[in-house]
Parts: structure tokens; C-alpha cells; sequence
């Protein structure tokens, strides 16, 4: 984290290139009294971001109370310490909450830079704010000794706030004013995958408090029959109070170890014990592995009933949990038995992800980092630039993350939804090697880890054989290694990798597809020989071991 101490001569200038909303910083202004400290401490909390209040940096920074720097030095001085304390908040390397002065906004350039970030700006009556502020607090505000004085400052800032800041009404419980808050800055339209005639709804920002609603509108009186991740089950949660008439199985098993014939058995019998119909519900909550499951019992229950995905892992909500590819595992091999049944809604809570270990969310970002190459350089460029702060679990970065990569993967899938045209097969990107290297090195390397090392041959490939640049591929391979743990899992011998490349679902005719890139959003379905897939992962393991 940078500094705090002042600049001398602050200027916009030093402002780096403009970034996404999600990765700008939060400033709240307002008027005395507007509780902005206290309702910047509940969102940082939330948003999980530093808080920073201006005026206890000014404090610490001068070793003085804010009316003993007004006494020593004057409101003047006072003014452009502010200045260049905001400016220097601006170019911090990690995204913040920050409470402002209330007459931060005075000056033209502030009210400039505050333009740059999202500016809230608590409001209220100048009544409320004088209520607010009893007498001991009225003695620590200079500028607030008399209402007279106190009323007509009030009205001078108030357009100066319009100005630049979304009006946020301040009124309510602090608690209630900083919800406004995040749910305003994460708040993300839900995403419709239409095809052959269906509708699949993926709300990546369902978080817990509208899980009941989302239940009641979507299943109302319909029975529900919840598969859970069996983690859960040890550490229950609030999500099945959505759900208070569901019948429950927890999975028996966890990760790949639930994808079998015999869990999918289980679950089949349990549902049939509960006597669903086609109209009912299968609720499947867990990671990429138990929706994969969850997917697979509803599209063979009854032929098909209706099918909710609640993932609780980055991989499962950017990747497994939309599309409506489900399969389990057969003799060893990934996804050898399956079928595309799309689910009727999907409901992503990111502040549960945002909980999640390190390695947890590194795998998710592989595959988000995988959708960013193939479809959005935008989504590419923020896993990269904000990588280590996507890790801290900050939730405005993380939720762009997962709603960039489910709309890119939606808007793929509608064009092929059952794999008829090749279209969806670019999907695989990183996937074909990444899977041998999963089954070789199971149960010790996860599916995350696998396909780093499968992108990164893929990327080596691309560039040896298919022109992608030389730096494209060398970042692509640093960060796919970074999110396997510093260390690749690895590499299989060559007979073996021979040997599980011919069972890839991809060949076709006998021929071996390979997605490749010619440039970043530029993907190729090409054929490819084994030793061509060797020689790549020969060099990924010299130069990035």
C-alpha cells in the first residue's frame, strides 16, 4: 500500500489511464453530519476495501486535531492539504473507500478529480445534519459553531455535491445507506441465454438477503430438491432458509470424486423417493463439480425437470454453471457421460466467492483469464493489472470478473448450445492438455491447475505455429503460472499424454481439434498432432518450471 504522506503540487495529470467502474475508487461526500465515516466503514467492510478517512490522515500527517490545524495555520492551508491528499489517495495501488471532508468540494480541481472515481454524495437537510452533531461534536468542527453560519455553508456546498456525486439520501440507518450503496455499485442486469426456445437467467449478483424472494418468485408453491455441496453440511449457512420445504441430499463425495454413475445413482433414487414431477425443482449449491452433478440428475429425471445452479466457487460460477453442459466422469476420463440440459436460473452471490482461499479463486481466474483471451481483452487485462487485489477478495473487481466472463460465455453458447456447429468447441482453449495433465497428476493437482498449464501450452503453441505474439504468449504463461501456485503441476510422459488424447471428446473423424489464438479475441479450431501438443509442453516446462 502507498504512502499516505502529501504531495507538493498535486495535479490530475499524475492520474493514471482511465480504468473500469470496478476498479475506481469510492468517495463519499456530504455535509457535516451526514454519517459519512461511520456508512464508509460498513461499505468498506462490505466491498471488502481499505477505508481511508481524509480527515484522520490530515490528523495523523500534521500530529494535530482538525480544528487545531484551522487555529495554526489557518482554513487555507488547511484546503490544499486536502487537495494533495486527495490526489495522492487517487493514484493508490489498491482501489478504496474514502470518506471526504465536507468542504472538499470547494475547489474546481477537487470537484474534477472526484468526477474520476464514484462519488457518492450523502444527502440530507441542513436540520438533520445540525440534530446530528451534538454539542461536544459541534466543538471539533470549525465551521460548525452556529446554525446561522452553519445553514447558509450548507446551501453554498450543496450544488458543488450535485455537482459530483450521485445523490445517496442519508437519512436512514447507516446501515441501510451503505446497502444502497453496494448494491448501486454492483449491481449487474441479469444475463438471458435464449435458445431453442428457453430462457436461461444468470444473476451474477444474487447475494444472500434476495435469495428468498428469488425462490419465491421463481419455484413458489413447486417442490424443491436441494443437492449441496457436503461441505456445507458441517458449516450450514443461510441459503436453505430460501429453501425451508426442500428436500436435501448432501453430496457424499467432494471435487471429481462426486461426478460418478453411482453418486449420480444416489441422487436419482433420492429424488424419485421424493416423488418430483417435471414441474418440480433440482437446486443444486456447491462447486463446479456438484452442479455438474446437479445438471446431469435433472436432465435425466423424468426426461428433465426444472433446474436452479447456485455455484459456490469462482471455477463453478464463470465456467460450470452456465451453459447447460452437464456430465459426470467414466473409467477415469473427464465427462464421458453427459448431457446439455440449460438451468432456469442461476443465482451467483459474490461475497460468498470473495471468501473463498487463494487457490480457490486463482482457479477461477484461469478460466476467466481463458474467456478474457478468447472474448474480452478487457476482462484479460483486468485479471492481469488486478490480480493481487481480485485475491484480497474485493468484491466490485471480483463480481466484473464474473459477470464479463458469464455474459461473453451466454452470448457464445446461444450461437451453439448443443456443439453442432464447432462454434462452442474455441471453449477449450487451454482444455485439451490441461485435461491429461489433470488425470496424470490426480488427485494432487485440482482442475484449475491443470488447465494453467494447458493455456500456457496452448499459448506456446499459438505462437509457434499460429503467429500470436511472442509477449502475448510470454505475460499469458508468467500469469498462468502465477495462478497455479508459482509451480505447474506435472507434465505427463509422452506415451501417456499420446494415449488420453485419443479418447479428447474434440476429435473429429479421427482428427485431434486444438484451439489455438492468432491474437488476443482471435481463437482457431485447428488440427493438431500429438508430438506438435509435446514439443509445446516441452518448452512451457524449460522456460516456466
Amino acid at each position: 500500500m502507498n504512502d499516505l504522506t502529501l504531495f507538493s503540487s498535486p495535479s490530475l495529470s499524475s492520474l493514471g489511464p482511465p480504468r473500469l467502474d470496478a476498479e475506481r475508487h469510492v468517495f463519499l461526500i456530504g455535509f457535516m453530519g451526514a454519517g459519512k465515516t461511520t456508512v464508509g466503514r460498513l461499505l468498506a467492510e462490505t466491498l471488502r476495501r481499505p477505508f481511508v478517512d481524509m480527515d484522520e490522515e490530515l490528523e495523523k500527517s500534521h500530529q494535530k486535531s482538525v480544528p487545531e490545524i484551522f487555529e495554526s495555520f489557518g482554513e487555507k492551508f488547511f484546503r490544499q492539504a486536502e487537495t494533495a491528499l486527495l490526489l495522492n489517495l487517487m493514484n493508490h495501488d489498491r482501489p478504496l473507500v474514502v470518506s471526504t471532508g465536507g468542504g472538499l468540494v470547494e475547489a474546481p480541481g477537487n470537484r474534477l478529480a472526484l468526477k474520476s472515481v464514484l462519488t457518492f454524495f450523502l444527502d440530507l437537510t441542513p436540520e438533520a445534519a445540525w440534530e446530528r452533531l451534538d454539542d461536544q461534536a459541534r466543538t471539533l468542527r470549525p465551521l460548525a459553531q452556529n446554525w446561522a453560519a452553519f445553514k447558509k455553508r450548507y446551501f453554498s456546498r450543496r450544488p458543488l455535491y450535485l455537482e459530483c456525486g450521485r445523490v445517496t439520501p442519508a437519512s436512514n440507518p447507516s446501515e441501510q445507506v451503505a446497502r444502497y450503496i453496494r448494491d448501486y455499485i454492483l449491481e449487474e442486469p441479469a444475463i438471458t441465454l435464449t435458445t431453442e426456445g428457453k430462457n436461461s437467467i444468470i444473476r451474477t449478483y444474487a447475494p444472500s438477503e434476495r435469495l428468498k424472494s428469488l425462490a419465491d418468485d421463481l419455484i413458489g408453491k413447486r417442490r424443491a430438491f436441494a443437492l449441496i455441496d457436503g461441505f456445507f453440511k458441517d458449516e450450514p449457512d443461510a441459503f436453505l432458509e430460501a429453501l425451508p420445504e426442500a428436500e436435501v441430499h448432501y453430496a457424499s463425495q467432494r471435487g471429481e470424486s462426486s461426478k460418478t454413475l453411482s453418486e449420480a445413482s444416489a441422487v436419482l433414487t433420492r429424488m424419485a423417493q421424493a416423488k418430483l414431477d417435471r414441474s418440480d425443482f433440482l437446486v443444486a449449491r456447491g462447486g463446479g463439480s456438484v452442479t455438474d452433478l446437479g445438471g446431469f440428475c435433472a436432465g435425466l429425471f423424468r426426461r428433465g425437470i426444472n433446474l436452479v445452479l447456485a455455484p459456490t466457487t469462482l471455477l463453478g460460477a464463470v465456467d460450470a454453471a452456465v451453459g447447460g453442459k452437464t456430465a459426470v466422469n467414466l473409467a477415469g476420463a473427464k465427462n464421458q457421460v453427459g448431457l446439455f440440459h440449460l438451468p432456469r436460473e442461476v443465482w451467483i452471490d459474490p461475497w460468498v466467492l470473495s471468501q473463498l482461499p487463494v487457490d480457490l479463486i486463482d482457479e477461477g481466474l484461469v478460466e476467466a483469464f481463458k474467456t478474457g483471451l478468447l472474448f474480452d481483452g478487457a476482462l484479460s487485462s483486468l485479471i492481469t493489472r488486478q490480480l493481487e487485489n481480485i485475491r484480497l477478495g474485493d468484491l466490485p473487481l471480483l463480481t466484473e470478473v464474473i459477470h464479463r466472463s458469464a455474459k461473453a460465455k451466454a452470448d457464445l453458447v446461444e450461437k451453439d448450445f448443443r456443439e453442432e456447429k464447432g462454434i462452442r468447441d474455441i471453449l477449450n482453449l487451454g482444455h485439451t492438455y490441461g485435461h491429461v495433465v489433470e488425470s496424470y497428476n490426480a488427485p494432487e493437482a485440482s482442475h484449475g491447475r491443470a488447465v494453467a498449464l494447458g493455456l500456457a501450452v496452448a499459448l506456446e503453441f499459438s505462437k509457434t505455429r499460429h503467429g500470436l505474439a511472442p509477449e502475448i504468449a510470454h505475460s499469458g504463461a508468467l500469469l498462468c503460472r502465477k495462478l497455479s501456485g508459482e509451480k505447474f503441476p506435472d507434465s505427463p510422459p509422452a506415451d501417456y499424454v499420446t494415449n488420453l488424447l485419443g479418447f479428447d471428446k474434440k476429435i473429429r473423424d479421427g482428427k485431434l481439434k486444438f484451439v489455438a489464438l492468432s491474437a488476443p479475441c482471435k481463437p482457431l479450431v485447428v488440427e493438431a498432432q500429438p508430438d506438435q501438443i509435446l514439443a509445446a509442453a516441452e518448452t512451457i516446462s524449460k522456460n516456466y518450471s
